[in-house]
């Protein structure tokens, strides 16, 4: 089987030839430049024929182009190895409430944007019809937490009706994002929300400054066939984000209270990618426990529709000899 065709029978219910497994992670620096990322995403494909190619952008892709300064990482690897570090913003675009009401939706033609579609279409031009595509796309609130930090919760508390107008701005450039990439042909997006969790917001402020502008962005994600609800953090909104409308679902379930079963339990309509604990496990456990890792998260998902995958980006530090090992053991199952 072909990745996309073992993608599709997952999504049908039907068996496959071997179980199917994809561990995407960060590519710093070539994730700075279109066509050195296109080239590493390529280089990781090929080497390892992953069930599935995400486009992952370097983290701050979506605020760049909104005036935040970023301090990029030091160059300290060779290629293809990737650097131990990420960006990270050393000055914030929005400091003043009123700062939200000041955004503008952002052009697709220039800037991070555009270099962000280049290597979309890159990476579909090489992969459509063998493995499926899938686009790195940040819901609206945690590309406003990433342009502002921690200020962020003040304002949308203290100034909701100036941070709403914000986050509207946000919502209209991500959703032209999603339309190129859908329109370069984009088998689906890795949808993103880092802050719809218990430790970060109430269920009432997700449902007002979250749930309505994910669901307006998904509108356009909706001719894919392929769309995965990535839930990042500690404590889930998994009654909220499982009932998207998109095809799997995505989180951190070797560190939650909800575990692969508990997941299949919770949301019998979908496939779940996951089952690899990707910061102790991954990198350091022996050959039999890391094989007895990988089974234990097969017999989790007893209907077999299940990528195993990590609970997010496996840390760039890991030597990807370790990624072949995993594979190599997970066919042995």
């Amino acid at each position: 089987m072909k990745p996309i065709e073992r993608v599709k029978a997952l999504l049908e219910g039907k068996k496959t030839d071997v179980p199917a497994i994809n561990l995407w992670k960060h590519f710093p620096p070539y994730d700075e430049d279109p066509v050195q990322l296109v080239k590493k995403i390529a280089q990781f494909q090929d080497r390892f024929n992953w069930d599935f190619v995400k486009v992952t952008y370097q983290g701050l892709f979506s605020v760049q182009d909104w005036g935040s300064k970023i301090k990029w990482p030091e160059r300290n690897s060779e290629w293809p190895a990737t650097c131990s570090g990420v960006g990270v913003v050393t000055d914030f675009s929005v400091k003043r409430p009123e700062d939200w009401a000041n955004l503008r939706p952002l052009s697709m033609d220039e800037g991070s944007m555009k270099a962000s579609i280049d290597a979309a279409k890159g990476a579909i031009d090489r992969y459509k019809g063998v493995a499926p595509v899938v686009v790195t796309v940040f819901n609206s609130l945690t590309t406003a937490v990433k342009m502002s930090g921690e200020k962020m919760f003040v304002h949308m508390r203290q100034n909701p009706e100036a941070f709403v107008k914000g986050i509207r701005t946000i919502t209209k450039t991500t959703a032209d994002f999603v339309k190129s990439v859908m329109k370069a042909g984009a088998d689906g997006i890795f949808f993103a929300s880092q802050l719809g969790n218990f430790d970060k917001m109430s269920v009432q402020e997700y449902e007002t400054f979250g749930r309505p502008y994910d669901l307006e962005i998904l509108e356009h994600a909706a001719g894919g066939w392929f769309n995965i609800m990535h839930m990042h953090g500690n404590a889930p909104m998994f009654d909220i984000m499982s009932k998207y409308p998109v095809h799997a679902l995505n989180w951190h379930d070797r560190l939650v209270d909800i575990d692969l079963r508990k997941g299949r339990e919770l949301c019998k309509d979908k496939l779940l990618i996951g089952g690899v604990e990707e910061f102790k496990v991954l990198p350091d456990a022996g050959e039999n426990e890391l094989k007895a890792h990988l089974a234990d998260a097969l017999r989790q998902v007893e209907d077999g529709r299940l990528i195993l995958g990590p609970g997010c980006c496996v840390p760039s530090s890991i030597d990807e000899d370790r990624f072949a090992l995993a594979k190599k053991l997970l066919m042995e199952l």
